[in-house]
């Protein structure tokens, strides 16, 4: 087994994917019950579903890992990817349990990039595109806390409509994956066998987590699953040098948590806004907030466009993530990257 990494990863998402669903089959049939849910505001009747969610995935990564590190195989990068979904995974489990301040969620989210540099699964290098390349190991070191907040929290913004957090983040893993796989094939030095564990790692959790959390929703990721989600992305990419990739997918992460931000003009929590983005009618019908008081969103421009229900809001939502990372293929695809 030690020299077959295929049947390591296909173990690897077996129990990862096993896992998940266990979890997430307690979940739905328990969370209600214990208190830990939330109403589903953009349906009519509001219907209470299930929350922390998320938990599914970082049991299934955590499970997932095992594997790997048993029969020593990528050890520091499987404990890497394991530790940094487990790390943003505790925080955004406070953050859901007892509501983390403004600034000192991202703080800890940062925080939560530790485990990533103490292992140093990565290269130290910056790859952008057109072929330049900075060598920056301690300024490398530095960055990663940084760009974990900012991945792991506009993930968690993006957590709007049923299925967008994760439906969005599965099109970003797989780009990841798809763009490593196109370096290696075409001489780019990347290993193939690596990125294919890490995928095997996390894709099948969060598959799982996004059959439940698809409209119509069974279970809300929360927090938990948002932070996490946002970890196991920005891990993947530093372990295999994707960076430039990971921020071309999140362009409409992005460009919501920027509009957000700058339109609010600090940072927040949702618990704090006194208008919505959106305005949600007694038979699920949605239209834009007019009140100039209402923080701009993603999904509230698409809801000015004219888009009225949430299922109509969501496939135009999925259909702009769609595009970016048809982009970042595009731009691996032409030699840019």
């Amino acid at each position: 087994m030690l020299e077959n990494p295929a049947l390591i990863a296909a173990i690897s998402a077996a129990i990862g994917l096993a896992s998940s669903l266990l979890t997430l089959r307690y979940i739905t049939k328990s969370f209600v019950k214990l208190g830990i849910s939330g109403l589903d505001h953009h349906k009519p009747g509001k219907p209470r579903i299930p929350e922390m969610g998320g938990l599914a995935f970082i049991i299934g990564v955590a499970a997932a890992s095992i594997p790997g590190v048993l029969l020593n195989f990528h050890v520091s990068e499987v404990m890497g990817m394991m530790l940094t979904v487990l790390a943003t995974g505790v925080v955004g489990l406070i953050d859901d349990l007892r509501k983390l301040g403004a600034v000192e969620k991202p703080l800890l989210t940062a925080a939560a990039g530790f485990p990533l540099i103490l292992l140093h699964p990565y290269s130290g290098s910056l790859v952008l595109t057109f072929g330049i390349v900075f060598r920056i190991p301690l300024i490398y070191m530095v960055i990663i806390p940084g760009l974990l907040a900012v991945v792991s929290n506009s993930i968690n913004m993006f957590d709007t409509m049923n299925g967008t957090a994760t439906g969005s983040s599965l099109m970003v893993l797989t780009t990841l994956f798809l763009a490593a796989a196109l370096k290696h094939f075409t001489g780019g030095g990347f290993d193939i066998l690596l990125a294919g564990l890490l995928f095997s790692i996390v894709f099948p959790p969060m598959l799982a987590l996004f059959a439940y959390n698809k409209y119509p929703a069974k279970v809300f990721v929360g927090d938990t699953g948002t932070l996490s989600i946002g970890g196991a992305l920005l891990a993947f990419s530093v372990i295999q040098g994707c960076e430039i990739p990971l921020i071309i997918s999140l362009l409409p992460h992005l460009t919501n948590g920027f509009f957000n931000l700058s339109s609010v003009g600090r940072l927040f929590e949702r618990s704090e806004l006194k208008e919505r983005p959106i305005v949600v009618t007694e038979n699920g019908t949605i239209y834009a907030n007019r009140d100039l008081k209402a923080p701009i969103t993603l999904t509230r421009f698409i809801a000015a466009l004219g888009f009225r229900n949430e299922k109509e809001i969501i496939k135009a939502i999925m259909t702009l993530c769609a595009i970016s990372n048809g982009l970042t293929i595009l731009t691996v695809a032409l030699g840019l990257w």
